[in-house]
Order: structure tokens, then sequence, then C-alpha cells
């Protein structure tokens, strides 16, 4: 294992080297983006600050409506979603400033900051919700799943152990490790949610609620873009790092987070959630762990999975779907989330 203990970058250092020696080091760590060492970051930076939006903007009035009339799996499914989305969100508020601190290139800092600032967004789009949609009561009761849920508590404390472990031991592996995580976080923990919201509006329900869930989803690709860049370059500044026994590490990672996601959407569905089979919904888990690790270079851990079993919920999720003739119609801008060749 790697012992190189990573340090927070300091207030004021005008000794350092204004051009950082790779995504972790020593600079100034003043930003500077014109000219700077990843230019993938600049843009991405510039990506991510235009897509700015405000979740009160989307009315949600035919959705409370709606909500009354959904069945009683449809509705708890909907509720426990949003438990689970809600406690994701509220941690990537905090670890991309924290992340933030051990990154020498002030570009991709500045990425990170903006990550935080926008899931701060989605945090206020899950109140937005809950506030429009449920009762005082019920609203409150969805917050305190993420402690109360058995289940979920569980599931939750696993999940956040590769980030407390870097806290607690700021290595160069755990540093590494901590970003594949947050690959697995935002394109593998958030897309069963986001397939329970698409497919109530394939059936034009709740369809104020599967809006933000685009916006969402829309922000969710480029913070799934930023942590694969860094692993990228992780993987070229520092290929020793890469050994066998890490690699077996991340492919233990990642078939753990599959495995958490399907356990989740059995306990909340029972299988019984309508248009979402388990075994379909499973195989859209390990279909998208596998999009995830591919653009880094690693193996598909579920190799048996070759093509997309629901291509349906991924093209509702895209930003144009459209609403009553949403089968018939072509989605113009639909591509793969895993296509960074612009960053």
């Amino acid at each position: 294992m790697s012992t190189t203990i990573l340090h927070r970058s300091p207030l004021f250092h005008p000794e350092g080297p204004t051009r950082p020696p790779g995504v972790v080091g020593d600079s100034t760590y003043l930003l500077e983006l014109t000219g700077c060492r990843y230019p993938w970051a600049d843009a991405l930076y510039r990506k991510m600050r235009n897509l700015f939006w405000k979740p009160d903007d989307v009315n949600l009035v035919q959705d409370h409506a709606q909500f009354a009339k959904l069945t009683p799996i449809e509705r708890s499914t909907y509720l426990q979603t949003l438990g689970f989305l809600i406690y994701l969100d509220s941690i990537q508020i905090q670890n991309p400033a924290w992340l933030a601190q051990y990154i020498a290139a002030p570009e991709i800092s500045a990425c990170l900051i903006t990550q935080a600032f926008f899931e701060t967004i989605h945090a206020q789009s899950y109140d937005h919700l809950l506030s429009s949609v449920v009762d005082p009561a019920t609203r409150a009761d969805v917050y305190r799943l993420w402690r109360e849920h058995p289940v979920l508590r569980k599931r939750n404390a696993e999940l956040v152990e590769p980030y407390e472990t870097f806290h607690a031991e700021p290595t160069l592996e755990h540093f590494a490790t901590l970003c594949f995580a947050d690959v697995l976080m935002e394109g593998v923990y958030f897309w069963s949610g986001f397939a329970v919201f698409f497919t109530l509006a394939s059936r034009q329900q709740m369809t104020g609620t599967a809006q933000l869930m685009r916006q969402n989803r829309r922000d969710e690709q480029q913070h799934l873009a930023l942590y694969t860049q860094i692993v990228r370059a992780l993987q070229t500044e520092t290929p020793e790092l890469f050994t066998a026994d890490l690699l077996a590490k991340w492919d233990r990672l990642a078939r753990a987070a599959a495995a958490h996601e399907i356990a989740w959407m059995k306990a909340i569905t029972g299988g019984n959630f309508p248009g979402l089979p388990l075994e379909h919904i499973a195989a859209y888990i390990h279909w998208t762990t596998n999009q995830r690790v591919r653009p880094l270079g690693l193996p598909a851990p579920f190799s048996e999975i070759t093509r997309n079993p629901l291509p349906w919920v991924d093209r509702m999720g895209e930003m144009n779907a459209g609403k009553a003739d949403f089968f018939e119609q072509s989605v113009v801008n639909y591509q793969d989330d895993l296509d960074f060749s612009d960053l």
C-alpha cells in the first residue's frame, strides 16, 4: 500500500511552483484558468457553471394531486428512494470541499467546489419535492430514514467507509480509492433511484418530480466526469500506485456497490414496483456498473451483461424527454454517459 501522506494545501504558499506537478503535490494553489495544467478541468468547470438551475422553478402542483393516486408500493418506493438520495447528496455537499484541500491543481479544486454547490441545489430539490407533495409529518419521516431504516442505515455506514478511511489516514492510495468511490457514488448509487422516478413519468405520473430528477441526473453526469478524469490523471501520473491488490480492491468495491443497490431496491419494492421487475433493475445496475469502470480501463465486473436492459430509462432521463409522445419521439441529444472526449 502506498504510504505517501498527502497534506492540505496552505492558504499562503508563494514558494510553490506556479504549475502543479500533478493532481496532488506542491503548488502556489493560485487559480489561473488560462493555460492551466488540466484544460479538461477548465472546460468542465465552465460547463458545470452554465448548468445552474433553481428547483423552485419546477411546478409540483400536479405531482401533489397525483401522489395520492399512486399505489401503496409506488408511494412507499417514491418516499424511500428520496430518503436515500437525500443522504447521498448530503455527503456530497461536504466531501468535495474536503477533497479539494489535497488537490495541487486549483482548476480541479474549482470543479470540486462547484460540485459541492450543485449538491446543495439537489438537496434543495428534495426539500422542494417533499414540501410540495406530502404533509409535514411525512416529510419529517423521510428525513429520518437514513438513520432509522435498518437496511439503509447499514448501507450508509458501509458506503462512507472509503471517505472516513481517507480522512483518518490521507495516503495517496486512500485518496485514489476515495475518487473511485466517488465514481461509484455519482455513477451507480443514484441511478436505480432515477429509474424509479422515470418509470412513473413514463406513465405520466409525477412528471414534475421527473423533471427535477433530469436536472439532478445531468449534474451527476458532470460530477461523474470529474472523478473519472481525476482517476485517469492519477493512472497516468502515478502508474506504480495501481497494483494488482488495489485493482482487486476496487473490483470488490464496484461489485459491492451493485449488490447494495440491488438489495436496497429489493427491500423497498419487494420486486412489486410496476414497470421495474427486480431482475430487470438488477441487470440495469450491473450494466451501469460496467459502464462506470470502462473509461478507467478496468475489466467489467459483470461481463455477462453486454447491453442496457432498460434503455428507455436512460432516454427518459435526458433533458429533452417528451411527455405523452415519449415512446414515439427520437431523443436527439442522447449520448453515452461516459463520453468525456470533449473534456
